[in-house]
């Protein structure tokens, strides 16, 4: 009797073709979630994108708010003023300056405005 060989090693070959398919789709599925540009790194970019677009809007506003800071510092003599005094303690002729110290601490170690009255 002769046997039909060729029959069984077609559906080895079968058989091994569906397993390269599969372990190929396995590789593809975890480069696709895990890998170099996948869908979590893709994420991780579209985070870091808000973020850096977020600050630029607060920078955006801080220049702008820095810009309308020069423009009265140079034209406004009034506003000059007011800042020398705020930030300098400058003072008028004939003025007195009261600077009180926020942090200071009342006679007995607590702070002044905590202190309980009886």
């Amino acid at each position: 009797m002769v046997r039909k060989l060729p029959v069984k090693s077609a559906s080895a070959g079968k058989l091994l073709f569906l397993v390269l398919i599969v372990l190929l789709n396995a590789a593809l599925l975890f480069r696709l979630l895990w890998g170099a540009g996948s869908i979590y790194s893709w994420y991780a970019l579209k985070e870091k994108q808000t973020e850096v677009s977020q600050e630029l809007v607060a920078l955006n506003e801080k220049r702008a708010a820095l810009s309308r800071e020069i423009r009265l510092l140079k034209t406004d003599p009034d506003y000059v003023e007011k800042v020398i005094r705020q930030r300098l303690n400058y003072v008028r002729k004939n003025e007195i300056l009261y600077l009180f110290d926020k942090n200071r601490k009342g006679d007995n170690g607590t702070d002044k405005d905590t202190e309980s009255k009886p």
